[in-house]
């Protein structure tokens, strides 16, 4: 693991326009004979790997908590919208089908809370820590970014023609979905880690 300075001689950068995560400055980097010092040597020789990967649970947790908070957001956008905005003489929250949709967006969150909280608890105590909670992590990742990417679609689809529009938080949440589930380890990266950590 080195850390190397950008402005370094021999790195390229071509950068890359992306979906989402507009804010992230994301570019491919092309080293050319760059000459790193030896004191910019992370951690051991040839252990970079077990860096990255002893980040990975405190990052696959942020994720989930995360896609949690945008979940969150898209729902109070549709709900705020669904109570103001009137179709044929009503508001669209008294529609059946547009409550129905805003109580599965109110389920999905509440379950994801729920293993979020429970997930912090037991990181929080040592005795919990070990395989069963990897696995836990992992599924909390693919639960609350699978949360997140049901909430945004449906906050969209309840916003109607002004959910396709810039300026709508839900329409960039909706942009920023696909980035949370792959980032830290696809859905199917974390599901084969749950596998193996529970053994199957």
């Amino acid at each position: 693991m080195l850390l190397i300075d950008a402005h370094s001689e021999g790195i390229t950068k071509s950068p890359l326009k992306k979906m989402g995560w507009w804010a992230s400055d994301t570019a491919h980097l092309h080293f050319d004979e760059v000459r790193v010092p030896v004191s910019h040597l992370l951690g051991q020789e040839n252990a970079g790997f077990k860096v990255i990967m002893n980040n990975f649970n405190m990052e696959r947790f942020w994720l989930g908590a995360i896609a949690y908070g945008y979940a969150l957001v898209c729902y109070e956008e549709a709900l705020e919208w669904a109570q103001q905005r009137k179709t044929f003489g009503k508001r669209l929250i008294d529609h059946q089908v547009v409550r129905h949709k805003l109580v599965d967006m109110a389920t999905q969150l509440t379950a994801t809370r729920a293993l979020l909280e429970d997930t912090a608890y037991r990181m929080g105590k040592k005795e919990l820590q070990g395989s069963e909670l990897i696995a836990q992590i992992s599924m909390l990742k693919n639960v609350a970014t699978r949360t997140m990417q049901f909430c945004a679609d449906a906050a969209v689809q309840t916003l109607g023609g002004m959910g396709f529009m810039r300026g709508m938080k839900s329409e960039r949440i909706y942009r920023e979905v696909k980035v949370n589930m792959i980032g830290g380890g696809a859905e199917e990266i974390m599901k084969d880690l749950i596998s193996k950590q529970l053994q199957y």
